[in-house]
């Protein structure tokens, strides 16, 4: 897996041969950052936002981010090895603006996700949407976009923009 574009485009992103995670698709990553940068009912400014990729696994997210120019990105797994694998690629490319943790999503770390514009939330499958929003949502302060990756289908009132492919949906919506 590449860096598909931005000031790390083509280096390769390193991943744990026997890992339990799923790396985001090139082309999801790709359209996210398009909308991202392209679509105003999303309202972002990439140079100005810390983006927090919560359940990180192989940090492609937001790697991608930190290439293409976003102010601080905080990576978030709760399995150490995904999270050193994270930090030596960007030792390696002598990213500085970032930060790595390994705290339990569900633990309440809200400060950390507070401080964010934007967080990226793809969970491992057994991961309920529902539980999300009720043990991490709904503590997040108002106003901060929330990209959500499902193979399942979700309703929300405050949905800014829904993307689906094959297997997958991407959500936009703010808290």
């Amino acid at each position: 897996m590449k860096v598909i574009s931005g000031k790390y485009k083509g280096r390769k992103i390193l991943v744990e041969s026997n890992s339990d995670y799923r790396p985001t698709l090139t082309r999801i990553r790709e359209d996210i950052f398009n909308l991202l940068l392209h679509n105003n009912d999303l309202d972002i400014d990439l140079n100005e936002i810390i983006l927090c990729d919560l359940f990180a696994g192989t940090g492609s997210i937001g790697i991608e981010a930190l290439s293409r120019g976003v102010k601080k990105v905080i990576f978030n797994d709760i399995d150490k090895k995904h999270t050193n694998k994270i930090e030596e690629f960007l030792k390696k490319i002598n990213e500085v603006n970032y930060e790595i943790t390994n705290f339990d999503a569900y633990e309440q770390k809200i400060d950390i996700l507070n401080s964010c514009h934007v967080i990226y939330i793809d969970p491992p499958y057994n991961h309920t949407f529902e539980s999300i929003q009720k043990k991490i949502l709904i503590n997040i302060k108002s106003n901060i976009l929330i990209i959500f990756e499902s193979s399942n289908l979700i309703y929300l009132d405050n949905l800014i923009l829904r993307k689906q492919y094959k297997n997958k949906n991407l959500f936009f919506f703010r808290t």
